[in-house]
């Protein structure tokens, strides 16, 4: 987890321990769109703010 001054991004490790998935589901849902995500260096990044929208996404589709 990385700490900015008013945000916090996580690591695919960390995200996929905080939505009870496995690593490649949340790859999945980055290389989809479903989760946005900053590649920095050879590691995805995703903010507290683009995990908090997926969490709350409205949309009637089961997410594997």
């Amino acid at each position: 987890m990385i700490k900015l001054e008013k945000t916090t991004a996580y690591t695919v490790d960390e995200v996929a321990e905080i939505l009870h998935q496995c690593n490649d589901t949340v790859r999945r849902y980055i290389r989809t769109g479903k989760i946005k995500a900053k590649k920095i260096g050879r590691a995805y990044y995703i903010t507290d703010t683009a995990l908090e929208k997926f969490v709350s996404a409205d949309d009637t589709t089961e997410r594997e």
